[in-house]
């Protein structure tokens, strides 16, 4: 099944937990490179729920 080009992606439909999962990551990347690892760490697991939020609300949108 491919996806209909009518319904916009997730990204486009949530476009703040879309900036919040890039902002997550882009905060990972800076900590590491910064040397803290134990920060990096929290950011990407707060970017990985956030994602996780993202797709639940898209699975619910697709449901409905």
């Amino acid at each position: 099944m491919s996806p209909d080009a009518a319904v916009p992606s997730p990204r486009l439909r949530y476009p703040l937990l879309a900036s919040a999962v890039e902002r997550h990551l882009t905060w990972a990347r800076e900590f590491a490179l910064a040397g803290d690892v134990d920060s990096a760490v929290d950011a990407i697991r707060d970017a990985h729920a956030t994602s996780g939020e993202l797709r639940s609300s898209a699975a619910a949108d697709h449901r409905a």
